[in-house]
């Protein structure tokens, strides 16, 4: 019973810490009811199970089972995971699609929230550098080559996390508020053929260049 009763109040914590990021970025209602279904029985029970409190209960449940149950039921539940909007083509292939701007900040607020109470350094000053660093070591490519991320999504989170790391959540949570960042991503003119004209490649190849190359 003591691990159910941790792995709630782990619960509970991350969804204080992720709340918190969201009602900065004006996402009230994505506060309200982010992981949400980490308390149906399908997540919670066996999440629980495999409590660990110094690593992820999904890891320890894919290490004895090869997979996760909680995972599977969670990550086709909530749009902020980049999981949820992986799709194949005719081939099989991986295929990203482009996640919808108010699910991409979400999953910013998710990484700061879980970067604080699941992370290495939880409980220890935080910086906000360590959602870049984490993004750039671990979820940016996969190890494999596959396409993991559209481009433009891509694109959109390299650049709140090199502001995020430079100059902290307040200019960031500015920045989401009047959708800076979907604005310059997603809102790009197009030409007369249809093609968007993506006048922030050029600024953003020199982004990429310095913050992750």
């Amino acid at each position: 019973m003591n691990k159910y009763w941790a792995h709630f109040k782990t619960i509970i914590k991350h969804k204080i810490e992720v709340g918190k990021v969201c009602f900065k970025f004006g996402l009230y209602w994505q506060g309200i009811v982010h992981d949400l279904s980490k308390f149906s029985i399908a997540e919670f029970a066996p999440s629980a199970k495999y409590f660990q409190g110094h690593m992820s209960p999904i890891d320890a449940e894919k290490i004895e089972k090869g997979y996760s149950a909680a995972w599977l039921h969670h990550k086709a539940r909530n749009k902020h995971h980049q999981w949820y909007w992986m799709d194949w083509d005719s081939k099989q292939n991986p295929t990203p699609c482009k996640i919808p701007r108010e699910y991409v900040y979400e999953m910013i607020a998710d990484w700061i929230g879980a970067g604080k109470v699941y992370g290495a350094n939880k409980g220890e000053p935080w910086s906000w550098s360590e959602p870049y660093e984490y993004y750039k070591t671990h979820n940016r490519t996969s190890e494999s080559g596959f396409p993991i991320w559209h481009f433009t999504t891509r694109a959109m989170i390299d650049s709140i996390l090199v502001d995020l790391k430079e100059y902290g959540l307040p200019f960031v949570a500015r920045r989401i508020k009047k959708d800076y960042y979907g604005q310059k991503f997603y809102d790009n003119p197009k030409s007369n053929d249809g093609r968007e004209l993506a006048a922030w490649l050029i600024e953003y190849n020199d982004l990429v260049n310095e913050y992750y190359e």
